[in-house]
């Protein structure tokens, strides 16, 4: 689920409106001049896609690239997609840009031959990119042809007379075409109004597909329950057995409704929900802010953990901590947090600060660290059952345990996510004794 998701804006990216009958469309504002699709937004897209790239289709267009990058936001809004990855002054094409790429480039073509039929490649597209004519104007000028009269056309869609007549003239101007014969019973649609007419039918059809696609995303993404959960510390600990449960269970039980799970440090997670990256987190830290709920899972004890060889027959807790090199995870994540809660509890600090400490926020390697190279790390004991044979652990006395916990912020969504999920948990148990179920998830 994403980092750059877009609101989605109507049934078509044209006016906001689905397309019937020409006759029977309405529009209820007055204003012609609207914010839908235009011609120049469309033939820019397509060239920024075509070219990969912002400034190289702004040179071959001859148009600035802000004006460029602009025209690719507002057909972002008009699909509900992102296409362009925004790092800096650079961009670069989105999965989703390369997948609608012959689709946005076939509506531009449409566009092109429609716009300028006497024109062909770059200098169509270069006439297209500066045609301020909007899909709706070219609606309208549809709507008048079929009814042939101006003032019956804006009667069906609710406008004045004298200003869809304005309309029609300043589109006439941007295409430097006449499209009526003008009389006192009506009017006639010129062969170059014919043409547009259509050639609109086919680029709507086009656009509607599209449209439709935006419209299935936006219903997804509003359903979608994303979940932010800390690493898992291996295929059998807490986190990656509980996921894999709850998972299951839900495909199970809502197979209609997504859940998008990622991954992070609890800090991360927690500035997730903030900025409503992830809706519900799965966090190993006991810090939680005020203004976020949460519901405590599963419990381990923390425990020291070292290779057979280095902690010998009849290791001392403190002897161990003194001498061996420690690889702990980053204060970053609960786990370092609370290793550091630990030592605090074990050692003054000035024998702390003495301590050789690592902070990696890598399991793996904090693993091998321990194997191979006479380290030691501050673990839950729930996951030693995934660990090498090698690896024994040393009970602590006091002991301290790490805490997971569900947490979500205070809209009705983010609570609909967690009642759901804690629906879903209700019958998990963790499958080692090292840990336990602190709550039943009602």
């Amino acid at each position: 689920m994403n980092a750059n998701a877009i609101a989605y804006r109507g049934d078509i990216p044209f006016d906001g409106h689905p397309i019937r009958s020409r006759c029977s469309a309405e529009k209820s504002t007055t204003d012609p001049d609207d914010n839908g699709m235009d011609i120049a937004t469309l033939v820019m897209t397509a060239m920024v896609l075509r070219c990969g790239n912002v400034r190289e289709a702004a040179r071959q267009l001859g148009r600035a690239p802000s004006t460029l990058s602009a025209a690719v936001k507002r057909f972002e809004r008009s699909i509900a997609a992102p296409l362009l990855n925004r790092v800096g002054a650079a961009s670069f094409l989105t999965l989703e840009a390369r997948r609608m790429l012959d689709e946005i480039e076939a509506a531009a073509d449409i566009a092109m031959g429609m716009i300028a039929p006497d024109r062909a490649g770059d200098a169509a597209r270069a006439f297209c990119a500066e045609r301020d004519v909007s899909l709706t104007a070219l609606q309208r000028v549809a709507l008048v042809a079929e009814t042939g009269s101006v003032r019956r056309a804006a009667r069906i869609i609710r406008l004045g007379q004298p200003q869809l007549a304005r309309q029609i003239a300043r589109v006439e101007d941007e295409l430097g075409s006449v499209l009526f014969h003008r009389s006192r019973i009506g009017v006639t649609p010129t062969p170059a109004c014919q043409l547009l007419v259509a050639s609109l039918a086919e680029l709507e059809k086009t656009m509607q597909r599209l449209s439709r696609r935006a419209r299935e995303r936006f219903r997804s993404t509003n359903a979608t329950i994303r979940l932010g959960a800390v690493m898992p510390l291996g295929h059998e600990s807490n986190v990656a057995r509980l996921l894999a449960f709850l998972v299951a269970a839900w495909q199970r039980d809502r197979p209609t409704q997504p859940l998008f799970v990622t991954n992070g440090t609890a800090e991360d997670l927690l500035t997730g929900l903030k900025d409503k990256r992830c809706d519900v987190a799965l966090i190993d830290s006991d810090t939680i802010p005020a203004d976020v709920s949460s519901r405590a899972l599963v419990r381990s004890k923390l425990v020291v953990v070292g290779a057979r060889e280095v902690l010998g027959d009849r290791p001392d807790v403190m002897r161990v901590l003194r001498q061996q090199p420690l690889a702990l995870p980053s204060r970053r994540t609960g786990l370092g947090q609370a290793a550091h809660r630990l030592l605090a509890q074990l050692l003054p600090q000035a024998e702390i600060d003495a301590l050789t400490i690592t902070e990696i926020d890598s399991i793996p390697i904090i693993a091998n660290l321990m194997l191979d190279f006479g380290f030691v790390s501050v673990l839950p004991e729930s996951a030693l059952v995934s660990f090498d044979a090698r690896l024994v652990a040393l009970p602590v006395d006091p002991g301290l345990e790490l805490i997971l916990s569900l947490v979500w912020v205070q809209t009705e969504g983010a609570r609909r996510g967690a009642r759901a999920i804690l629906a879903a948990l209700r019958n998990y148990a963790p499958a080692t004794p090292a840990a336990s179920m602190m709550v039943n998830s009602d």
